[in-house]
């Protein structure tokens, strides 16, 4: 099996290496021929790859899309964001992907597209999504859809969390609202570990997501993981913001592929924090 992987930063790249120590053959993008050859010295075919892709495709890139799995894996960045033009550059991939004989799309996307909804969300839930992320990862699922229609799988993550990137980092010492709204995180090995299944598997189910089964308060967790990495805990104030808030349940996702998830509680098992 072939899996080419577009984007190959926090995610892409460990799950690249990971998919690699399974005997499959992976390809991975980047901007750069310095991120190109960094890949090759990780075993990983890389290619150059910039968005969006116009005219003719070069041989390197259409042997890059020329493949059994894509897994799109670009986040369209929180600064200077662009909606349309990133729109325009995952659809030109997409493009570009079926032309080269590509099999199936894996396509990462949010559980922001669930907002604001309260209360359990669940895969088939509909979404009204109300904000920039949610709104153009929902688009963007929407036109994948009408390319790929029943290839394409899209996977909503929660807040990714992991080695060297964890949100308390940032929110310590703040002052935050919404004191007891739900957390919904997942841990990048838990992410790893589906989206693995999902390939090996060739899913039929077209939309899954993934996010710990745990949902401390906001209060609650960011104190708690504070405490454990030694820095000082977020200041919350005692508002009633969110306290029903939302909270994603991966049961049906996690039972299709027969996956346990490794970091499950979150406030348990945390060794990049300690």
């Amino acid at each position: 099996m072939k899996v080419s992987i577009c984007g190959c930063g926090w995610l892409g790249l460990p799950l690249a290496l990971s998919l690699k120590s399974q005997a499959i053959e992976v390809w991975g993008s980047k901007t750069t021929l310095t991120g190109v050859e960094a890949l090759k010295q990780q075993g990983i075919k890389g290619c150059l790859l910039t968005l969006p892709i116009s005219g003719e495709v070069n041989a390197a890139i259409n042997q890059f899309l020329a493949t059994d799995v894509l897994i799109i894996a670009i986040p369209p960045g929180r600064k200077n964001l662009n909606p349309q033009a990133h729109i325009e550059n995952i659809m030109s991939l997409s493009i570009a992907a079926q032309r080269a004989g590509c099999q199936r799309i894996i396509f990462i996307s949010t559980t922001s597209v669930y907002d604001p909804l309260q209360g359990e969300v669940v895969e088939v839930t509909p979404v009204r999504p109300n904000t920039a992320s949610g709104i153009l990862h929902y688009q963007l699922e929407q036109q994948l859809r009408q390319h790929w229609q029943h290839n394409l799988t899209v996977l909503r993550l929660a807040g990714l969390f992991g080695p060297s990137r964890h949100p308390v980092k940032f929110l310590s010492g703040r002052q935050l609202s919404a004191a007891k709204q739900p957390v919904n995180l997942v841990h990048l090995d838990d992410c790893i570990q589906v989206i693995s299944a999902i390939i090996q598997q060739a899913v039929s189910m077209p939309i899954m997501h993934l996010a710990a089964s745990s949902h401390p308060s906001r209060e609650q967790y960011y104190t708690a993981m504070a405490l454990k990495a030694q820095l000082p805990p977020p200041d919350f104030n005692q508002d009633n913001d969110g306290v029903n808030g939302k909270k994603i349940n991966s049961n049906q996702t996690l039972s299709y592929l027969g996956i346990t998830m490794k970091y499950d509680d979150l406030l348990q098992g945390m060794p990049e924090l300690e």
